[in-house]
């Protein structure tokens, strides 16, 4: 059986680090790294005390997590979610590039200049939807409905708060039948239909609330593919559903689950857990 180290902000005052706490205990073989305490450039030889290892929340670059990645996996160990030893930044961006070929996405546009704010909008028009590509739980995603709209947007946003508009996506809104939450740790572990009905935004941080959706081939195809092409294992993705389209909106390699938890009746963390007990005992 080999050993699991789990690497995260242990301190953080987290639905999902007060879950792994509490069931990491029944696990002999797993524990948890603090990816700042314990994370040291140039690495030494304590790091590699581990076979297999999952970054698990607080995933960002100023951790410098794909070099650790990488440094990990030339030294034969396993990491889950292995995009973090190909890329060194993790954006929507990314996962939208990634997979456009494959996955029905929203028209989105990024530009690098005001100057093409003209193309935006003959590109995407209106209503569309404004997402920093760093951002997650709902946090920067704004509808705009008019030109007007947009040009107070980029005022407040781009001069007042000096948001850089390489960080904007310009996406098509779509009037969403249904927002769906799909969890895969290693298979497809459930799914949830967002409801949210003072919001567009059906998050759950943002007030929304969860039921379950059926899990159909369709959507099962769609994550196996996001698992193929992103090499990720633990994940999570949203969809849109209208006129019997699914629209992917968004992935997550670090994502929120509390919803899931509450409103299926699940353990996502035991889940992942015992996902990653199981790959042990192969190892």
């Amino acid at each position: 059986m080999g050993r699991v180290a789990i690497l995260t902000k242990p301190d953080l005052q987290d639905y999902r680090i007060i879950k792994l706490k509490e069931e990491i205990k029944n696990y002999n073989n797993i524990e948890i790294i603090d990816i700042e305490k314990d994370n040291i450039f140039p690495y030494n030889e304590k790091i590699l005390n581990y076979d297999i290892y999952y970054f698990f929340v607080g995933s960002n670059f100023l951790s410098d997590i794909h070099f650790l990645a990488k440094y990990l996996e030339k030294n034969g160990k396993e990491v889950i979610n292995k995009i973090h030893v190909k890329e060194s930044i993790i954006s929507k961006t990314l996962f939208y590039s990634v997979l456009n070929k494959y996955i029905k996405i929203p028209e989105f546009v990024k530009i690098y200049s005001i100057d093409n704010i003209e193309y935006v909008i003959n590109k995407i028009g209106f209503p569309m939807i404004i997402k920093h590509q760093f951002a997650h739980r709902g946090e920067f995603v704004h509808k705009i409905d008019n030109e007007k709209e947009l040009y107070d947007f980029l005022e407040k946003y781009l001069l007042e708060k000096k948001i850089n508009i390489k960080h904007l996506i310009f996406q098509k809104y779509i009037p969403y039948e249904k927002d769906i939450r799909i969890i895969f740790v290693g298979k497809p572990i459930d799914a949830m239909e967002r409801i949210n009905k003072n919001s567009f935004k059906a998050n759950i941080s943002q007030g929304g609330y969860g039921r379950k959706y059926k899990l159909d081939e369709e959507i099962i195809d769609i994550g196996y593919k996001i698992m193929e092409k992103c090499d990720l294992q633990i994940f999570a993705f949203d969809l849109l559903l209208k006129d019997n389209q699914y629209y992917l909106i968004d992935l997550h390699h670090i994502f929120q689950y509390e919803g899931f938890d509450k409103y299926l009746n699940k353990n996502v963390t035991r889940e992942i857990l015992n996902y990653l007990n199981e790959i042990s005992n192969k190892s």
